[in-house]
């Protein structure tokens, strides 16, 4: 049977932005699979006294018949990028491997912590988790400094079910596979905030900075008459801020704490405001505040904390070798021993306790980052998580911590915060991400606290994306009907007849804060109408049956689980008529009597057979076609989406995923160790939407940033190959337009930049060379724009005026040729497009509209919703 193209998941998205939305919607593909996705109508063995054909409805918007449970799936289309960003800066710290392959492994870092370790990803899967199924799990937290300055680990108790075992002991340890590890990627080490090691910090040239975008923000918020006064107080503050010397002076304390007092001034005079507009400007400048009031707060903690501090003197070599003398005792006769010495690097940890020991505190740091990583994985599972609980490995971790710490140019860090926030250059967010990487272990309370606000304020998700139940039933064929005629031998007796089946699909969420929990339900119901001939007697028969299925499955931070697939099934079967070939002769009532002695005789036992298999097979086709998915799925999320990541040194990690009654929540961070994320003002995403995407534009720059573009020279076609070959578009063909004599030459720095700015999608390309044969420009950038458009769901951003060329020296004939040139590579009919032209065309989505498509302030909002109902009356 023909497949209809409206239960597609293939052509759910279209090549433009799938990269972004792949990792984010690879699981709801799979949730369209299990509730659209393949199978059929299956055709159960008869009774001779029964004869119900049975219809299981399987998991295919276009149902076939089948006799056998199979497994069909329907593959999401390759998803492809068309658009480009700035290339990176050269690795800036030890990059610890990406994690081993697939959905789980992305999923991993989901609703963790602030202080989490999210921001490298763990060096190495736990290479040989439990045999049985992994159990859902609450993420560990890393470690907080409690009182008297002692270690200890957070751990939120799990709210799910956790398997009843035994606590581990010496010949218990959970199973490790080291094979399994993927190889340590070593990144060349870049000093980019001037930290020395053991260098003494000299606290009087400490200062606070300028900071330009804020007062810019307060310039034009003073404009407001009702924000005058309050805006220039606020300049003020700060100016007077900024001309004080030491962070721990007690003018400062006086000046943030003034600085504190007109920012909530500033929140209660945002409700006297009657303009969108000046409110937003006015909440857009209180954000900013707020995050460097909360950063300024934590670095004059960490100097005061520093002056005071009178603690003695810990010598962590003596506490990582006796963490490492009780772990030896634990593993001690362990077949496991070998592969967790490995995992935790304990032969190389040993090294650096003896005393005769060459000391390189480079390497010790990062091997120390690497191992406390490992210790925080994500992909421990709850055995691993609940051995690295013990007392040895918290000593362990402890001593680490201490070699992790390394002095910090707090001057230079806020001024680099400054520059971050005033110009969004990638270039300008690395020596900002490297503080975090290297505060984020301090064992010092004040230190990780101000690494915790630097991951929450500059680190947040860029990706977000929020899909309604509703939307993915209205993606469901809805019911179906099928009429099948019967034409069977079942234990010597002959069938025939006709079947009608109605069946319906639907996708139920339950609301979970950890997790997504998606039911996929099928009921439906069967009408035969029979004849069953066998020997001399020959049956008429109608026989009504309801079956329904239900299952659900788990998608967390630990992986993907499966509930138990439930089914049940009920039948009744009316006898119309029989009659046997003795009905005319003398012996025609007793043999009647005879045949229907027989037929109630079998009748409930027949019906219980049936209904048994009609169950089991129910099960049976509903568990194949998850297990089926799952494997598509997750080799279609590594290959075409978390490898070239990895390749590219970009770790996608979740950092919120949930199920509301209604929604499936999922927020996730693109971005390097060497790279920021989202951060500020962020508008509201529709609460009652189909379907919802926002994306920052730090998540495109981060990509453009990671593609080495930076300085690229040669052939045009050639460099456009070169992209589409890094994102792994495979089957990407350069128009055959563009000339293979031309030749290019990027600028060094942030050369393909993109901007979410006042209404548009800004593509910045900047050159410092480009030859077309023998004429050459130099030092000129070509700006490209993008507009929504409102006239179809599909969230269509469209090419819209002139390529603007910019250059000082380039004369009118000169911009003429460039746009010629760029007009065949980035054409005017150009639009990209968030949804498929499937879902505006689907039927069920006649009654939608663009409820939000906004692009401001650093995001893009899209959001789909249901035409408001009108009621309509008559006299």
């Amino acid at each position: 049977m023909a497949k209809n193209k409206y239960h597609s998941t293939g052509t759910f998205l279209k090549p433009v932005f799938r990269h972004i939305l792949f990792s984010s919607v690879v699981l709801f593909f799979f949730c369209l699979v299990v509730v659209s996705g393949g199978g059929g109508y299956a055709q159960l063995p008869h009774s001779p006294l029964t004869p119900i054909p049975i219809a299981v409805q399987s998991i295919k918007a276009s149902p076939i018949v089948y006799t056998i449970p199979v497994s069909t799936y329907v593959v999401p289309a390759p998803l492809v990028f068309d658009d480009l960003v700035v290339a990176p800066e050269s690795s800036q710290i030890d990059e610890l491997p990406p994690p081993k392959t697939g959905i789980q492994l992305w999923l991993a870092s989901a609703t963790e912590d602030i202080t989490s370790d999210a921001a490298i990803q763990s060096p190495a899967t736990p290479p040989n988790k439990p045999i049985e199924p992994a159990k859902s799990e609450v993420p560990r937290q890393p470690l907080r400094r409690g009182k008297e300055n002692k270690i200890k680990r957070s751990q939120v108790a799990p709210t799910l079910p956790q398997p009843q075992s035994n606590r581990l002991t010496t010949s218990s340890l959970p199973r490790l596979n080291i094979a399994t590890l993927p190889p340590e990627a070593e990144a060349s080490r870049v000093d980019q905030i001037e930290r020395v090691e053991n260098e003494p910090l000299d606290m009087q040239r400490f200062s606070w900075p300028e900071c330009s975008l804020l007062h810019r923000q307060l310039k034009k918020l003073a404009e407001i008459s009702v924000l005058t006064e309050w805006s220039l107080e606020t300049q003020s503050e700060l100016d007077r801020l900024r001309a004080t010397r030491g962070f721990d002076s007690v003018e400062s304390v006086t000046v943030l704490a003034k600085l504190r007092g007109l920012q909530n001034q500033g929140i209660q005079k945002a409700a006297t405001l009657m303009e969108m507009q000046h409110q937003t400007a006015l909440f857009k400048m209180l954000s900013g505040l707020k995050r460097r009031l909360a950063i300024w707060h934590a670095v004059q903690a960490i100097i005061t904390n520093e002056k005071a501090l009178t603690e003695k003197e810990v010598d962590p070599r003596v506490i990582v070798a006796g963490a490492l003398e009780g772990i030896d005792e634990r593993l001690d006769g362990s077949a496991e021993a070998e592969n967790w010495s490995t995992y935790l690097m304990l032969l190389t940890l040993k090294q650096y306790t003896t005393v005769d020991a060459t000391l390189d505190a480079e390497q010790r740091t990062k091997d120390s980052q690497r191992v406390l990583t490992r210790l925080h994985s994500n992909y421990l599972t709850p055995d691993q998580a609940e051995l690295l609980l013990e007392e040895p490995f918290v000593s362990l971790e402890e001593g680490l911590r201490h070699w992790c710490a390394e002095p910090i140019d707090y001057t230079r860090l806020l001024m680099d915060i400054e520059r971050y926030e005033a110009g969004r250059f990638s270039y300008q967010a690395v020596p900002v991400a490297l503080c975090f990487q290297a505060i984020r272990w301090s064992a010092d309370e004040p230190v990780a606290q101000l690494g915790a606000l630097l991951d929450q304020y500059y680190r947040g998700g860029n990706i977000r994306i929020r899909i309604a139940e509703e939307f993915m039933n209205r993606l469901l064929p809805g019911q179906t009907n099928q009429t099948q005629e019967i034409d069977d031998t079942l234990a010597g007796a002959k069938i025939t007849g006709t079947s009608q089946t109605k069946s319906e699909l639907k996708v139920r969420l339950h609301a979970d804060g950890l997790r997504w929990v998606i039911g996929v339900e099928a009921v439906g119901d069967i009408k035969t109408k029979t004849e069953t001939k066998k020997g001399a007697a020959t049956f008429e028969s109608a026989a009504t049956a309801t079956f329904e299925t239900d299952k659900q499955i788990f998608i967390s931070p630990s992986g993907i689980e499966f509930g138990e697939t439930k089914a049940s099934v009920t039948s009744e079967t009316e006898l119309l008529e029989f009659k046997t070939d003795y009905d005319s002769s003398l012996l025609g009532g007793l043999a009647r009597n005879m045949a229907k002695k027989q037929y109630r005789q079998k009748k409930d036992q027949a019906a219980r057979e049936l209904e048994n298999r009609v169950r089991t097979q129910a099960t049976e086709t509903l568990d194949n076609r998850v297990t089926t998915g799952i494997s598509k799925v997750d080799g279609q999320f590594n290959d075409r989406w978390l490898e070239p990541m990895r390749q590219l040194q970009l770790s996608p990690v979740a950092t919120q995923l949930r199920t509301t009654k209604d929604q499936l929540v999922v927020d996730y961070r693109l971005a390097g160790v060497d790279q920021l994320a989202a951060y500020g003002f962020r508008p509201e995403i529709l609460g009652d939407s189909l379907v919802s995407i926002q994306v920052h534009e730090s998540a495109m720059n981060n990509l453009l940033h990671k593609l080495a573009l930076d300085g690229t020279s040669g052939k045009l076609r050639d460099v456009m190959s070169t992209v589409a070959e890094q994102l792994g578009f495979t089957d990407y063909e350069v128009p055959a337009e563009v000339s293979e004599t031309v030749t290019v030459k990027l600028i060094t720095r942030d050369a393909i930049r993109i901007r979410f700015y006042n209404g548009r999608v800004q593509l910045l390309l900047q050159f410092k060379e480009l030859r077309n044969n023998r004429i050459v420009w130099k030092n000129f950038a070509v700006l490209v724009e993008f507009f929504p458009q409102l006239d179809s769901i599909n969230g269509n951003l469209k090419r819209e005026g002139v390529l603007q060329i910019i250059g000082r020296s380039l004369r009118l004939g000169d911009r003429i040729a460039l746009q010629t040139i760029f007009n065949k590579v980035i054409p005017s009919t150009r639009s990209m497009s968030l949804l498929g032209s499937s879902i505006a065309e689907h039927p069920n989505f006649t009654d939608t509209r663009i409820a939000t498509f906004q692009v401001q302030h650093g995001w893009l909002t899209y959001c789909v919703a249901s035409e408001p109902r009108i009621a309509v009356t008559s006299e």
